[in-house]
């Protein structure tokens, strides 16, 4: 039954792409223009080989301050429909990972920077489970429309 039942159900998956990348490109976008000329900010920037082989990690973006050379790789989660997206952001909680990052490549010592945006993270349930298992790392939740961008701009500075 069970086999049955996945090859009716519909390719969810392909629509919650379309949906993340636009996330993805906007979010660059709001950005970009709440930073000063110094901040660059790129789109997909090259994987990140940690592991051995050149296996790694992809981002969604890099900011560099060209002022100091120092980086921030941005993680962007959009949820408009409850899942679990948020979860997947939870892996660069590593120590060891955040330590080898920030070490070879001249990132912040908290190297990652988590934005969720959506209707998904607009609730309570969301913002108490983040204030909790990120409380000592950097994250913004985007207000609809990104109309907080220039205080998560700001963040950012503060941390590169």
């Amino acid at each position: 039954m069970g086999a049955k039942h996945l090859s009716k159900r519909g390719n969810w998956q392909r629509g919650a792409r379309i949906i993340g990348d636009k996330g993805e490109n906007d979010i660059v976008s709001a950005l970009a223009s709440e930073l000063p000329d110094h901040y660059e900010i790129h789109l997909k920037p090259p994987k990140l080989k940690v592991y051995p082989a050149g296996r790694g990690i992809a981002l969604d973006a890099l900011i560099t301050n060209k002022e100091s050379g120092k980086k921030l790789f941005l993680e962007k989660k959009t949820g408009n429909n409850g899942g679990n997206a948020h979860e997947r952001v939870y892996k660069f909680l590593s120590p060891s990972l955040q330590k080898k990052v920030s070490g070879e490549h001249n990132a912040a010592d908290k190297p990652f920077f988590f934005i969720f945006s959506g209707d998904t993270f607009q609730g309570e349930k969301y913002k108490n489970e983040f204030s909790l298992l990120l409380r000592e790392e950097n994250y913004a939740i985007m207000k609809r429309g990104f109309t907080n961008a220039s205080e998560v701009a700001k963040q950012i500075m503060e941390i590169i």
